[in-house]
């Protein structure tokens, strides 16, 4: 039995995306899609001083509109820019200059920014006491041909997966019976009962075992 999770990687997303590493064994970064430039790959939303939330943007190059997630690399002086923008962020920025190991992962520009996204997904995950096996999906030898769900049971079928997990809004996007007629389980959690706000913002202010707590109470999986 292996349950597989496979999602797109978001910079520092809420406590409800680790849902998927409580419970998988294997997580497959997806990122061989369509970068979405108004999604939260590469931003999410942090608490200003009047408690308000703003977006704080990681610091990328240009691409085309079509390129994949794969492909994307940090801006010139990235870590300067991202110096600035997070001084809209009084907690965030003075929490990222205590040179703890929290902050060395997220002000380390090194390598791509998928480099970046997979360093900061395996950091919070050990914070959270999880250790699974992280993949890329644009490392694996799938068929570009393949689509939406079809991409995915690919995926799911090369790490001979009994069970597929998705966050709740998965349901919407994929056909039950597809899956099972490859011998495969769509799951998806129940709605998540807890705070929203980035995983990083809580790890600042929260201890990381009272998070994995609040995840644990939100387990539920409704299967298909």
């Amino acid at each position: 039995m292996t349950t597989v999770a496979i999602m797109q990687p978001y910079f520092f997303p809420y406590a409800g995306y680790y849902r998927l590493f409580a419970l998988a064994d294997i997580f497959v970064i997806l990122d061989c899609v369509q970068f979405p430039r108004r999604g939260w790959v590469h931003r999410n939303k942090f608490s200003c001083q009047d408690r308000s939330l703003k977006w704080l943007t990681v610091p990328l190059q240009k691409t085309s509109y079509n390129s994949p997630i794969s492909s994307l690399s940090f801006a010139e002086n990235a870590h300067e820019t991202f110096q600035k923008r997070i001084a809209t962020f009084p907690m965030l920025s003075q929490s990222l200059n205590d040179k703890s190991d929290l902050s060395s992962t997220v002000l380390n520009f090194q390598g791509t920014f998928v480099d970046y996204l997979e360093r900061t997904l395996r950091h919070t995950t050990t914070k959270l006491g999880y250790e699974p096996k992280i993949y890329r999906s644009s490392q694996l030898n799938i068929s570009h041909q393949k689509k939406g769900q079809a991409r995915i049971e690919a995926i799911a079928q090369e790490f001979e997966a009994t069970k597929y997990i998705n966050l709740e809004g998965g349901i919407n996007y994929y056909q039950p019976k597809s899956f099972q007629n490859l011998g495969i389980t769509l799951a998806v959690f129940t709605p998540y009962k807890g705070e929203k706000i980035s995983i990083l913002e809580r790890l600042i202010n929260h201890e990381s075992a009272a998070i994995t707590k609040e995840i644990k109470q939100n387990l539920n999986l409704l299967e298909f």
